[in-house]
């Protein structure tokens, strides 16, 4: 629930005063996870499987409805959410060879900031969760 609330907020605020940026580097992307390393880190009897999944993930939410470049910035915030310090300079160079600014890359770690602050504030002070769902209703 925390990361769909963190994608959630991340895509809304993103997609709300930005222009997307046709001129980005997709090749340059492509490039550089054209030799995923993950791969060899699963069991060999995986991996088959593993790359398939990797390569979907590209094909089909990298570069699916949402574009690459916010894609990049939902994934460097929830990257900061989860403390990955793999991840975190992964997406960082690739949000930016798809066009991200670094003010766009500073909000949207501030995002992930703000969500982890508000998780921290609700979950400690143990906020009822029934009021808190009826303040959001779907």
């Amino acid at each position: 629930m925390y990361l769909k609330a963190l994608v959630t907020i991340t895509f809304a605020v993103l997609f709300s005063g930005t222009v997307i940026a046709d001129d980005h580097k997709t090749s340059d992307i492509r490039e550089a996870k054209s030799s995923n390393p993950l791969i060899a880190l699963h069991p060999a009897a995986n991996q088959a499987a593993t790359e398939a999944y990797y390569n979907a993930v590209e094909q089909n939410v990298f570069n699916g409805v949402v574009p690459l470049k916010y894609a990049q910035l939902a994934a460097l915030a929830a990257s900061v959410a989860s403390k990955c310090v793999y991840c975190i300079p992964a997406h960082t160079a690739m949000a930016k060879a798809a066009g991200a600014t670094d003010e766009e890359i500073k909000t949207a770690v501030a995002i992930a900031a703000d969500v982890a602050l508000n998780s921290s504030m609700l979950y400690g002070n143990q906020f009822d969760m029934d009021a808190f769902l009826k303040m959001f209703p779907q």
